[in-house]
């Protein structure tokens, strides 16, 4: 390979300036012609001598020469700076696309009216997202490793699945103001003042001049840097301006993209000089005492030139692709990014744009019209809609737009193919042309870097800015987050981090919007794992899972809660607890439970008491009784009042031996004595007071009220005298009658919710509970339970996520401490309730109540909220308005479609993709599909997005009923790990509901069976069996040993 272009050295004193090497006979010396006269050989060899002399070096198409606190500085005085172009916050159709333009040169047009501003619009796609994905996959290890969780196969799968369907994208925007931005007074001012600045220093040799900027440049610069900004963010496009030292890593990042997330920093007056310089008597200048030139720190290595049209920069080649011929209609850079994608080849654009005077193309305009004949008179006619359009008042600027591409140097086939694909499709992309013939093949490369220099080896075109900005790469589509512990991706691949911890949210209220099998429960799962994998678990007291709770219907969590079980090591497998709660002895609960020692219930404990005994207390019909609310405060202050050892009282409840073997065996273990007369609020501080706050909370709970003592409760003074003489019903039934009955009826039916807790969730910090088996589907007295079990699951599973330090005021001094330091660690931590079929309770006013409450003080408190349910109005109006994030996967038909695109203010493009491309799973594997709709700090998102899960996931977080059964057979049988593995490997897709289906309808056709249940059952073991033994299907765990 031969060097042709290179970076400036300087002479050491053993080479001076003057010296020469001695031409090599091999290279420099020329050939003496043979065979006679050969005047083409004498022609190229006379090109080859003339392109020795016109040599270039690599530094030298960079003009950068400093920067200050406005921006990066160009040898002549032009002013740089970089902006990261995020995207649109909403999706935009063709046609929005358009009017956005229009609307942008509109706002913009005038500062391009003339030479003064220029704009360099660069794209970059980087099919290979391994550096990125793996460092993601590197934190989740980290945070699994500090929580002593094994989550290797999840991670390990992450990286061979995302890393083949996702690529990087980068967007930039630099902006010029140059010299002709300054009036002739202006620039003699600048011009003069320099001069008398520079008379004050020595020779600076090549090192950065601090004095190259202007003020007066310096602030039409940042003028024109913030009208663009507000220009563009007007019209939902985001941007973000980098510092100079954060452009100069992001342009060095685009000439070598393998360096891409280094922690490189350059040298720059806005750093301190170097503090080391050379000892030298007599140096020649100030140069070493100075920064570097920027020019020697952006470039790492010398250029190269394996044959005519390549370029090898760092570990890459590259061949440069200049636009000819603008397209003939005006198309979105989209539909050239889209047909790239597929490809899964790096490239990048850049394009230039500077004002014109009205004299640009003067001159060929004046040829074209002499010779305005035969196919000439299309060229006249095209300069005569340009002065028709400037007559009009529109913007006609020059642009230019170069093209590039790369392979791993070496990989000369593969370069030559991707630089065909990437000018056969630039040809596809509304009539435009390019050519690999650049001529300068180094020139040609360098013009698709941004920032570095406006000079560009494209053809200027004299074009419309309007139609210009359509075919910009700005109008991709936004993500709010540059990294989190999710990864989903654009239909194209592009990865979208999102960060379950919500960094930058103000408030989380989550909708899940879909109908059954669309992937809601799948995609909810996988952002809860994140959320274990994610910032979410590390606290001031060390790594510790977050506070999760789920309201499930059915066991769509179980995949989730198994995996963190089976991760965790055995000692702390008890912090993730699934739980089909039902009516068994096991699962008593008594609403009544206060904190450790606590004689009163805190303040969200008491809302959820009053609601609670409202919705036992409420007729049928939905209409509550005159002053039944009333009662109910009444007769709870009551109860616990008459079961307290604050007062005296003949209802206090006493120890007996035998109620609890766990606080017996504890007592003996802590050598606490008891007699006759200890109650239980003794035995609780007892415990307390040994520090054993696990014991205390039990004793508390045979200590406070059941719901059987609120009937004795409303024979107390203080209840009978105030509401003895109420009638609210026509019959003559007083209300404390009423309240007695109603209160009869619940004990009768519900008995485990009429004595002390046995369900103990310890210290889970995560938590399921399903409701299915309690929460029964219909009207009437079901919905009324369903009511009801949604109010008692909401508090079991979240009742530490509202708590807050300053409420350990209110309880007793010797567990103060105590219980700030809990309250405190429950609100510093990461809190999040979710609760699945909403819909289930739509009808339910006071669970709607309750959700709603807990969203106005969700906020407050820290904790996050997220509803699943299949329609958008299942949520009602006020839970709908103040959501800060909808996942929509699909609508059940195109009404329900129309209504959530209303409801939630879509874009067309938007409401487009509701109706026509969220269908559930792809069968490729390819993913779910999902609209987001999310806000993160002031700004809404939309975006259509792939959530992509390999198999071993798939079937860790599965939610179908078949497979659940399936996949808990194998992990009885194999445990977590393997089981997972072997699932995987022998269904690939994640789900083997194909096979069991095929299998239980063969097995009811060969015994005439009617009992699908039953069928279905032995059809499961049996596969279960055939994987666990490798036989049968799972015979191909065999052949892949």
């Amino acid at each position: 390979m031969k060097r042709l272009w290179q970076k400036k050295s300087p002479l050491t004193p053993a080479e001076p300036a003057a010296a020469k090497r001695s031409p090599t006979p091999e290279q420099d010396t020329p050939v003496p012609l043979k065979g006679g006269f050969r005047p083409l050989d004498l022609l190229l060899r006379g090109f080859g001598y003339l392109s020795q002399m016109s040599r270039r070096d690599l530094s030298s198409f960079c003009d950068l020469a400093t920067c200050d606190e406005h921006g990066l500085i160009t040898f002549s005085g032009d002013y740089v700076t970089l902006l990261r172009v995020k995207g649109l916050r909403q999706m935009a159709s063709r046609a929005e696309i358009e009017e956005k333009a229009r609307a942008l040169r509109q706002a913009m047009g005038g500062q391009l009216d003339g030479p003064g501003h220029a704009m360099q619009f660069f794209y970059m796609a980087e099919p290979d997202a391994s550096a990125f994905v793996n460092r993601n996959l590197s934190d989740r290890r980290r945070i699994a490793g500090a929580l002593n969780a094994q989550f290797g196969d999840i991670l390990s799968e992450r990286e061979r699945v995302l890393i083949p369907k996702m690529r990087h994208e980068r967007t930039w925007l630099a902006l010029w103001s140059r010299q002709g931005c300054l009036s002739k007074q202006e620039l003699a001012t600048t011009k003069a003042a320099r001069a008398e600045a520079s008379k004050l220093l020595p020779d600076l040799g090549d090192g950065q001049n601090p004095l190259m900027g202007s003020v007066e440049l310096a602030t039409i610069h940042t003028a024109f840097v913030n009208h663009i900004r507000h220009v563009f963010e007007h019209q939902g496009i985001l941007m973000d301006e980098l510092t100079p030292d954060d452009a100069l890593r992001a342009i060095r990042e685009e000439i070598y993209p393998e360096v891409h997330g280094s922690q490189w920093t350059p040298s720059t007056p806005n750093r301190r000089p170097p503090s080391i310089i050379p000892d030298e008597e007599r140096p020649a200048n100030a140069a070493d005492a100075l920064w570097a030139p920027l020019r020697e720190q952006i470039f790492m290595d010398d250029a190269y030139k394996p044959d005519f049209s390549t370029v090898t920069l760092g570990t890459r080649d590259w061949r440069p692709v200049d636009l000819e011929v603008v397209s003939e209609t005006p198309t979105p850079f989209v539909e050239l990014s889209s047909r790239l994608a597929s490809h899964r080849m790096p490239w990048r654009m850049n394009t230039t744009i500077q004002g014109t005077g009205p004299f640009f193309m003067g001159w060929k305009k004046e040829v074209a019209t002499i010779l305005r004949f035969g196919p000439n008179h299309a060229v006249y006619e095209a300069f005569m809609d340009l002065d028709r359009r400037r007559k009009a008042g529109e913007t006609v600027i020059s642009a230019r737009t170069s093209f590039a591409t790369c392979a791993t140097t070496g990989e000369r086939v593969q370069l030559a193919r991707r630089a065909s694909t990437l000018e056969q499709a630039i040809g596809g992309w509304g009539g435009a042309s390019a050519s690999r013939l650049s001529g300068d093949p180094l020139a040609g490369v360098m013009s698709s870097i941004p920032g570095i220099a406006l000079a560009s080896t494209a053809p200027a075109t004299a074009a419309p800015l309007d139609e210009t900005l359509l075919t910009m790469p700005c109008f991709r589509m936004a993500a709010p987050w540059t990294d989190g512990a999710a990864l989903l991706r654009a239909n194209d691949g592009t990865i979208v981090p999102f960060d379950p911890t919500g960094s930058g949210r103000v408030a989380t209220l989550d909708l899940f919007v879909a109908p059954s099998r669309r992937g809601k429960s799948m995609l909810a799962n996988s952002l809860l794992l994140a959320t274990v994998l994610s910032t979410a678990s590390l606290t001031d007291a060390g790594p510790r899972l977050p506070l999760i709770g789920k309201l499930d219907i059915g066991d769509a969590a179980s995949g989730f809660i198994d995996m963190v079980r089976n991760g965790l090591r055995a000692e702390d497998a008890h912090q993730a607890q699934f739980i089909p709660f039902d009516f068994i002895d096991a699962h008593a609960y008594n609403i009544f439970d206060t904190e450790a020692c606590c004689r009163q219930p805190l303040e969200h404990h008491r809302a959820f008491l009053t609601n609670f005994l409202s919705t036992v207390c409420m007729p049928l019909t939905g209409a509550p009784f005159e002053g039944m609310n009333q009662i109910i405060d009444a007769t709870i202050a009551a109860a616990y009042e008459m079961c307290s050892d604050e007062t005296y009282s003949t209802h206090i409840k006493k120890y007996r031996p035998t109620d609890n073997h766990l606080i017996d065996e504890a007592l003996v273990r802590q050598s606490i004595e008891t007699n006759d007369y200890t109650t239980w609020w003794d035995i609780a501080d007892s415990f307390a007071a040994c520090g054993d706050m696990r014991m205390a909370r039990i004793a508390t709970q045979h200590a406070v009220p059941v719901v059987e003592d609120l009937i004795t409760a409303t024979y107390q003074p203080q209840v009978k005298d105030n509401y003895g003489s109420n009638t609210p019903t026509s019959g003559g039934e007083t209300g404390l009658e009423v309240f007695r009955r109603y209160i009869d009826a619940f004990i009768g039916k519900y008995h485990t919710l009429n004595r002390p807790s046995r369900l103990d969730l310890g210290d889970a910090r995560i938590v399921a509970l399903d409701i299915s088996r309690v929460a029964p589907e219909g009207l009437g007295e079901n919905a009324r339970q369903s009511e009801l079990m949604y109010l008692l699951g909401f508090q079991i599973i979240g009742r530490n996520f509202f708590l807050s330090p300053e409420e350990a005021d209110k309880v007793p001094p010797h567990v103060r401490d105590i219980h700030r330091e809990r309250f405190r660690e429950f609100r510093e931590s990461y809190k999040r309730l979710e609760c699945d079929e909403f819909q289930r309770a739509a009808q339910a006013p006071f669970v709607l109540r309750l959700f709603e409450e807990a969203a106005r003080r969700a906020a407050k408190l820290g904790v996050r909220l997220g509803l699943t349910s299949q329609t958008i109005t299942d949520f009602g109006p006020y839970l709908t308005a103040h959501s800060t994030a909808r996942f929509i996967l699909g609508t059940a038909n195109p009404t329900e479609a129309d209504e959530a695109a209303d409801l939630l203010g879509l874009s067309a493009a938007g409401r487009q993709i509701v109706h026509t491309a969220l269908q559930g799973p792809r069968p490729d594997g390819s993913g779910a599909p999902l609209l987001l709709q999310i806000k993160v700090g002031e700004d809404w998102y939309e975006m259509f997005l792939l959530n992509t899960l390999g198999p071993v996931e798939l079937w860790a977080l599965s939610t179908r009923p078949e497979d659940v059964a399936l996949r808990r057979r194998v992990y009885r049988a194999l445990g977590s790990v393997e089981a997972r593995r072997r699932l995987s490997r022998v269904f690939p897709k994640g789900s083997a509901a194909d096979e069991i289906d095929r299998r239980t309808k063969a097995q009811m056709a060969d015994t005439n069976s009617v009992d699908a249940q039953a069928a279905l059952g032995g059809v499961v073991t049996g596969l279960a069996d055939e994987i666990c033994d490798a036989v049968g299907l799972g015979a191909t765990l065999r052949e892949a040993a």
